[in-house]
């Protein structure tokens, strides 16, 4: 019996050691903000939108109100038309008018672009491929190895020229030749057993930027540069690369992954971060909304709430907890 309660004390103590452990960000100073009521509720959120549960979906640029039907969530949009799927395999392309399109594929679609007739996709068991509208059927497909465990912010394919690169859910690049529909070049980014999906795909000029959650990436005719890290985030703003890692530190980098500015937000832990026009902003867990110039020299702390459900930034407005913060009211000093 004694036996029986040292052991049992001792892993209580041990719990309690490793909750009591773990460190959070507690900035000197904060000013306190509240945000506006939404009126809505954010349901699903992807690299390049959320859903709202009205329907209604957030871009990166705007609120659309397309009132998606119940179990669809958006994907992605060009410049007229909107991806969205459900979890069975359906796929609506949908515009101001309504549901213009539509496919059906034996997994759910987690990824797609749409470059004029044709939707590059890629599907939850990361079979990937190209669908012809005007032919109505899939005119080329592939699949790499499976994924069991992958970060919900999944890159979409990238346009680039008359190649396409298609982002894998195990951290792989495809580049295919959508003239020929042949594969011209496959690249890893990155090689971890799980959690390894490509999460950012976009150019700076004319050097790819490619991350996972562990790597970032840069592909130009000068070769590769990478940079290992673990990140919550990658944007880019005026052809520089700012990335938000996990351990609270915010880099910009240039196109060659070089650093040219650096800050630490000591034990920090990025729900949500993005970059406008003169402006980063990054939303610690805890509920600190930290505002900074460029060059990361200034910053300012707000006291918001804690992010506890889905966040998202659109057009510098942060959306969460059925709130909204317009961002580029705020200031850094």
């Amino acid at each position: 019996m004694f036996k029986q309660t040292l052991l049992a004390t001792s892993l209580t103590l041990t719990l309690f050691m490793g909750c009591s452990s773990k460190q959070y960000y507690e900035p000197l100073n904060a000013s306190a903000l509240s945000g506006n009521n939404m009126g809505d509720e954010l349901i699903h959120y992807s690299r390049d939108g959320a859903t709202l549960a009205s329907g209604s979906v957030l871009t990166k640029t705007q609120l659309v109100e397309l009132k998606l039907p119940k179990g669809f969530y958006f994907i992605n949009n060009s410049k007229n038309a909107a991806i969205t799927a459900d979890l069975q395999g359906n796929c609506n392309i949908v515009t101001q008018k309504g549901v213009v399109d539509s496919v059906k594929f034996s997994e759910a679609l987690v990824a797609g672009t749409l470059i004029g007739k044709h939707l590059i996709y890629v599907l939850q068991n990361n079979h990937y491929g190209v669908y012809d509208f005007s032919q109505k059927k899939i005119v080329y497909t592939n699949n790499s190895n499976k994924a069991f465990a992958i970060d919900s912010r999944i890159a979409n394919p990238l346009a680039v020229d008359n190649l396409v690169v298609i982002p894998t859910l195990d951290g792989k690049l495809t580049i295919l030749d959508l003239t020929t529909l042949k594969v011209a070049k496959e690249i890893y980014v990155s090689t971890q057993a799980s959690l390894n999906n490509i999460i950012f795909l976009d150019k700076i000029r004319n050097t790819l930027i490619a991350a996972t959650p562990n790597k970032i990436l840069a592909i130009s005719s000068k070769g590769k540069k990478e940079l290992d890290t673990t990140l919550s985030e990658v944007a880019i703003q005026n052809n520089n690369l700012f990335i938000f890692a996990k351990d609270g530190r915010v880099l910009k980098l240039d196109e060659s992954l070089s650093i040219l500015s650096e800050k630490k937000f000591r034990f920090a832990h990025f729900s949500v971060a993005g970059v406008g026009t003169d402006k980063l902003y990054a939303v610690d867990k805890q509920g600190y909304l930290i505002v900074a110039n460029h060059t990361l020299s200034k910053h300012k702390v707000y006291k918001i709430s804690e992010v506890d459900e889905y966040a998202f930034i659109s057009n510098e407005k942060l959306y969460f907890n059925g709130e909204i913060i317009p961002l580029n009211t705020l200031s850094y000093e």
